[in-house]
């Protein structure tokens, strides 16, 4: 019996030191798990310092935008160097433009590692000095807005830059890319906004004088990122700051601007007069019968079963015991009758 044991204890035991570490070996895995996805553009603007906001004094819009000889219909623009604020409008480069992406496949909470824009430049607009061009990736730090057309910096919000702030690099004569991974990574951390990505002149440039055209507009409609991220390794819904619990993340992600079905909420029951008449029973809750709650056997005791059972039998074996062992219970002698004395009484005859 021994002999046959020892080998299963062994068994066991070296299963649990590999079941064990598991759940850990499986996480580092999820962890380390990296994706990667194409995030559509959803929408693009540009603000250009030279767009007449309000007509004079009378705090009236234009009835329509200034074109921009320069930028044809649906293109962006980004032109340095920076100016000073002047007349109400506030200090900046001479044209800046924001985008933003739809980011409902990737995961909140995740970690962004790479997040590559590429715009591509448009030949008919004009690009000038554009190969020694200051541009960076900045993050607004209000909600945009705008349309085809340069709108005026009175709707244009602040930018977060500095020296860290993503620089936009030249690649070749036709489009312009940058990695903007660490301004991504905000629109993904819980109960956040994603505010978009400014392309707009380095604050610092105060001389330097230029132009650079992104389009055309189809191609800017048609407009991609590359993101790569890890999930995040946190299970269940995502704890906010403070440990409030974030609302749940839809299963199926809507497109932008429509903000997927709406909760279904049924109808009141219609009543009867005599309903209305007499008041509403209460209501009582059902309620579940009581069950025994059975603890799950594990392979060191026996289930509670086999406890009842054992208890039962030594109760059964005690008390037989006492039953058997009463003098009371015992047979006892009862006075011969019938043939048993008739034989008795012969042989007493024959030994005389």
């Amino acid at each position: 019996m021994r002999s046959t044991r020892l080998p299963r204890l062994l068994a066991l035991a070296a299963a649990g030191s590999v079941l064990v570490p598991l759940p850990a070996l499986l996480g580092a895995a999820h962890a380390s798990t990296t994706l990667t996805a194409r995030v559509p553009v959803s929408q693009a603007s540009w603000f250009w310092r030279a767009q007449v906001g309000v007509i004079g004094s009378t705090g009236v819009a234009p009835p329509q935008q200034v074109p921009n000889p320069s930028v044809p219909d649906g293109d962006l623009a980004v032109a340095g160097p920076e100016a000073p604020a002047a007349a109400g409008t506030p200090g900046g480069p001479v044209a800046e433009s924001y985008l933003s992406f739809d980011m409902s496949s990737v995961p909140v909470g995740s970690t962004i590692t790479s997040f590559v824009i590429s715009l591509p430049v448009d030949a008919k607009g004009v690009n000038a000095n554009a190969a020694g061009a200051p541009i960076v990736a900045c993050a607004p730090k209000a909600a945009w807005s705008g349309g085809e057309a340069a709108a005026a910096y009175g709707g244009k919000p602040a930018d977060s830059c500095d020296v860290h702030s993503p620089r936009v690099t030249a690649k070749g004569a036709n489009s312009y890319t940058v990695d903007i991974a660490s301004i991504a990574q905000q629109w993904v951390r819980p109960n956040a906004l994603n505010l978009g990505v400014a392309i707009r002149d380095n604050p610092s440039n105060t001389s330097t004088l230029y132009q650079v055209v992104f389009g055309p507009a189809t191609a800017l409609a048609r407009l991609t990122a590359s993101v790569t991220y890890r999930p995040s390794t946190v299970p269940g819904p995502i704890v906010a700051g403070g440990g409030a619990t974030a609302p749940p993340v839809p299963s199926a992600p809507s497109a932008p601007g429509n903000p997927g079905p709406l909760p279904t909420v049924a109808p009141p029951p219609v009543s009867s007069p005599a309903q209305v008449a007499s008041p509403p029973a209460p209501v009582v809750a059902p309620t579940k019968p009581a069950t025994a709650a059975i603890q799950p056997a594990d392979g060191s005791s026996p289930p509670l079963g086999f406890w009842i059972a054992l208890v039962l039998i030594v109760v059964l074996l005690g008390t037989t015991t006492v039953v058997l062992a009463d003098p009371r219970l015992l047979p006892t002698a009862t006075p011969d009758r019938g043939v048993a004395k008739a034989l008795r009484t012969r042989l007493a005859l024959m030994h005389r």
